[in-house]
């Protein structure tokens, strides 16, 4: 019998407190415990830690549960990512709030660090050579590259295997566009010592390997968006496109090998719906299976058994999280199946294992808790306690998040989240689309925008229309150039759905959303003007033929191809589904808000709709973030956006 320990918050186990107001702040500062990883030995545990608007790395003796040592990032800078190298080494890389973008950016550097603070340096990057910090330009040619962690060598102490991306001339400045071809080093530890071992003959690439560092296959982007893998036969032979060396039917991208090397476990689509599950690729046999084949959505994650390389489990999530396991039996099967029982109704993550696989650490979450860490120890079955993230958070004044599904009149069935406030009377409706569009969907997890909204005695629906990602790709691909067309039907449908619900007062509703969800809220508010008292968009597009001469997507590489696939180039149709030229049928009071550094979708497009706006007589609140990107990430920005977006709702729908 597995045994758990919870002594804190007495997680779902208790009655829901009836919710009172909580301060904003409580759902928009950024949690305290980010991650947690064991060393290898156990003996130690390494976490990013948030304190001051920054985040640190810790490192923390497990037998005195004090802290011995960590490292402090620069002033602007955030450590991004943490990997144990041996009990005594770490690795980590710093990221960079830059204006236009929402979340902190990666340098390309690596740190080296000991548990206790010392011998910290800079061991790759652009700054590497010179050990100057600031500005971008003035380091020597050869170190204007972005670097990352390929493999740790397990069995190496002091080297590791690392991938360099090229950077480009950009007039003035350099940028890591993945047009050069990448470079594999074994690098030393300690010193950032490096010495090249290959140059791949593929852009954006990134290649898998063995724990020795034999590198057989990469995964690839090409310019028209898709991704696709290759395969050698040794280091000498040629790379050959997967799809020819084995036959294959399909373009796969590979996610795993087999520690003794006869297998490769590689993602594809299975059965009409498209789904998109695990198959494993045996050398010897020649043959290629799927692991998992009961599917009512794609495998969105999955668990490698850190010992043989092979999968131990995978996670779908069209509803509530659900795990499927591979007929062949492991360890890592056997322990996770016993740590879902125990924590049944909730999300469990195994995160890291110690090198003998003996204790693992364990993340367990649901629609109320954000998140605990466990360590759980295979031999006595018990999982202590660690840390509970956000835990100023208490899940028993959160709101469960109903899961249900809505019919179309065409044939789809739409994945739809409910959440309700503790409130006896019927509550007003945020219709709350997401953003993406593609590639992204809501699921049944803790969400602080939502907790915020229900704690405040809102409703909240969130609608996976076609388009949306995670439900296989006939799903997926029906919502291309449908951007403001059967997508916005779909949240139509739900949200007449919603209103059924007697704890739902269907004459109070307001759309909100940000980027995508920005222009679906409003193209909602243009195709149904009167079921919406108001719509409110944040950071979105409202111009689809903007989209192709301004922000970064159409700059990146493959962004013309996926704006192309995704929109379609018939202007006349791009006009049709643009709310900008629709601002006369729009009968809800209206929010824009918009950060003044946004590179993803630049203001001009809330420029545009409000410009539009006022020339149908209708004045937006208008709300402009300066300095914010395609985000809000500073606690300033964050709290202008909610008391904004709170005061909006409560005048329209209170």
């Amino acid at each position: 019998m597995l045994r758990s320990v919870v002594c804190f918050n007495l997680l779902l186990l208790a009655p829901l407190l009836v919710a009172e107001p909580l301060p904003i702040e409580h759902f928009v500062k950024d949690g305290d415990y980010l991650d947690v990883s064991l060393s290898p030995s156990g003996k130690r545990l390494a976490a990013r830690v948030r304190v001051d608007d920054r985040v640190v790395l810790a490192v923390i003796d497990r037998a005195s549960n004090k802290l011995v040592g960590g490292a402090k990032p620069d002033d602007g800078s955030v450590i991004h990512s943490v990997e144990w190298i041996n009990d005594e080494r770490l690795i980590f890389a710093f990221a960079e709030d830059r204006l236009g973008l929402d979340a902190p950016v990666l340098t390309g550097e690596l740190f080296g660090v000991d548990y206790n603070g010392k011998r910290r340096e800079l061991l790759a990057g652009y700054r590497a050579s010179d050990q100057r910090t600031g500005s971008w330009l003035g380091s020597k040619e050869d170190d204007l590259s972005s670097f990352y962690l390929l493999n740790t060598l397990e069995d190496d102490d002091k080297h590791v295997l690392v991938i360099e991306y090229p950077w480009s001339p950009d007039g003035r400045y350099w940028s890591d566009d993945r047009m050069k071809q990448p470079i594999i080093s074994r690098m030393n530890a300690y010193s950032g010592k490096k010495r090249r071992l290959e140059v791949l003959p593929f852009r954006n690439a990134t290649p898998f390997s063995t724990k020795d560092g034999t590198i057989r296959f990469v995964t690839y982007e090409g310019e028209d968006a898709f991704f696709r893998a290759a395969f050698r036969e040794s280091d000498d032979a040629e790379w050959q496109a997967l799809t020819d060396v084995f036959g294959l039917t399909q373009d796969m991208t590979v996610v795993g090998l087999n520690e003794a090397g006869g297998a490769a476990f590689l993602r594809g689509r299975y059965g009409e719906d498209g789904f998109h599950t695990i198959f494993r690729l045996d050398f010897e046999a020649s043959t290629l299976e799927p692991v998992f084949t009961d599917l009512d959505a794609d495998i969105a994650d999955w668990l490698i058994d850190p010992e043989t390389g092979e999968i131990a489990a995978g996670k779908s999530l069209r509803g509530k999280p659900r795990y499927h396991y591979p007929a062949a039996d492991s360890k890592m099967k056997v322990i996770h199946q016993k740590l879902a029982k125990a924590f049944a109704g909730q999300t469990v993550d195994i995160t890291s294992t110690t090198k003998d696989g003996k204790e693992l650490m364990v993340r367990v979450s649901s629609d109320t808790n954000p998140g605990v860490y466990y360590i759980f120890n295979e031999e006595t079955r018990r999982a202590d306690p660690f840390w509970a993230n956000l835990s100023w958070i208490d899940s028993q004044q959160m709101r469960p998040m109903l899961v249900d599904e809505v019919s179309t009149e065409d044939g789809f069935t739409l994945p739809v989240r409910l959440t309700l406030p503790d409130s006896q009377d019927p509550a007003p409706l945020i219709v709350h689309p997401h953003g993406g569009p593609h590639g992204v969907a809501d699921h049944w997890e803790f969400n602080r925008e939502v907790q915020l909204l229900a704690n405040r005695g809102y409703a909240v629906l969130q609608v996976n229309f076609r388009g949306s990602g995670y439900f296989g790709n006939r799903f997926q691909n029906a919502g291309h150039r449908e951007w403001g067309g059967k997508m916005i039907e779909d949240i139509a449908t739900a949200t007449r759905w919603a209103i059924e619900h007697p704890k739902i007062d269907g004459t109070r509703i307001c759309a909100y959303g940000a980027s995508y969800g920005a222009y679906a809220a409003y193209m909602l508010a243009v195709r149904e003007p009167e079921l919406l008292k108001c719509t409110a968009g944040y950071v979105g597009v409202y111009d689809l033929n903007m989209m192709f001469t301004r922000g970064d997507i159409s700059e990146g590489w493959g962004g013309v191809a996926y704006l192309r696939r995704a929109l379609g180039t018939d202007r006349s149709r791009l006009d049709e589904f643009s709310p900008v030229n629709h601002a006369d049928k729009i009968q809800a009071n209206t929010l824009l808000v918009h950060g003044n550094a946004d590179i993803r979708a630049p203001i001009a497009h809330a420029r545009a709709m409000r410009r539009a706006l006022r020339a149908a007589g209708k004045e937006p609140v208008w709300i402009e973030l300066h300095g914010s990107g395609h985000g809000a990430g500073s606690m300033e920005n964050k709290l202008k956006l909610y008391e904004g977006l709170l005061s909006f709702l409560d005048s329209n729908l209170q």
